[in-house]
């Protein structure tokens, strides 16, 4: 199986799928700026075109996963000279309020912002179905289970498949991606471990010194997003997935099938289609965490990406 890129992949990819495809699309649920947009929306737009102009029905369905189980942000030794050894600063985005309104919980309001952006596609093409799905629905599934349980107790199942795959530099501690997220105070730190044949979790917190145990549904987690796939993707038998060039320069496209092998999923490995990396006019990958992110409308995106349809990098002009 090859991996597709850029507007030439999407090309292709139309003349090989039927047009009733069940594809991913993967986000954080916090900002919505150019980056996510021509991934979420102008990737998925002009596949749908592309495909028309062979006479075939856009139909597809995008679920579009929402990762509230992800780290509100990054912590560890280094996170970006050792991006593998990582785990949350506090908590997981599901337990975050809205610094503008303490009231709301923030994936309460990026969700609405985030299905509606992406929603557009439908309006060209009244066919296709968007449907939103957060990591926390997911927790009633077996495959996420599996997968939680499998992370906490045998991390090194990842880091020797990272090693392998990748060209990043690994320390041998912390090794960790996943754990129970404290029911107490709701920090995502601390050490978990599973007995899975009881169906027992226990979970000690770094945060606030609590010890907890119970049963897998008892808790929620945080998931690193490598391992996160996996159940997502064979859950609901995805065929497809849209993802930005920069986890393909990490290796995803090998990791992932890898860890379906060493997890044991039966699922087969879906398609993958890398959209170009968009960049701020400060010279990095476009991100709210990076203090550069940006929405421009929607024509002017998809222009932009047409005229540059197939580079790797794409950067935001300051005046557009």
């Amino acid at each position: 199986m090859k991996p597709y890129f850029y507007y030439q992949g999407i090309k292709e990819l139309a003349r090989k799928l039927k047009g009733n495809e069940n594809i991913y699309l993967g986000i954080r649920p916090y900002g919505f700026h150019a980056g996510n947009a021509t991934t979420m929306i102008v990737y998925p737009f002009l596949l749908c075109r592309e495909l028309e102009k062979l006479s075939k029905i856009a139909q597809f369905n995008f679920y579009v996963f929402l990762n509230d189980w992800e780290q509100d942000s990054l912590d560890g030794p280094n996170p970006k000279l050792y991006p593998f050894n990582i785990m949350p600063k506090f908590t997981t985005w599901q337990y975050m309020h809205d610094p503008v309104d303490e009231n709301r919980l923030v994936v309460d309001f990026w969700k609405k912002v985030i299905v509606n952006n992406i929603s557009l596609v439908k309006h060209y093409y009244p066919k296709v179905k968007v449907i939103p799905v957060m990591n926390s629905q997911m927790k009633q599934f077996k495959e996420m289970k599996s997968c939680i349980f499998k992370t906490i107790n045998h991390p090194e199942i990842i880091t020797q498949t990272l090693k392998q795959y990748t060209n990043k530099k690994i320390l041998s501690a912390p090794v960790i991606y996943s754990s129970a997220v404290c029911p107490h105070c709701h920090a995502a730190r601390g050490v978990s471990k599973v007995i899975a044949k009881k169906n027992q979790v226990f979970h000690s917190c770094k945060n606030c010194g609590k010890k907890s145990n119970g049963k897998y549904r008892d808790f929620n987690y945080w998931l690193y997003h490598k391992p996160l796939a996996l159940p997502r993707i064979s859950v609901y038998k995805i065929d497809l997935c849209i993802t930005g060039s920069d986890h393909f320069e990490e290796g995803d496209f090998v990791v992932r099938q890898n860890l379906f092998k060493r997890y044991g999923f039966k699922t087969k490995s879906p398609l993958t289609l890398y959209a170009s990396s968009i960049y701020g006019s400060d010279g990095n990958v476009m991100g709210k965490s990076r203090g550069n992110a940006r929405l421009i409308d929607l024509d002017k995106l998809i222009n932009l990406v047409l005229v540059n349809k197939d580079k790797k990098h794409i950067t935001i002009p300051e005046k557009i």
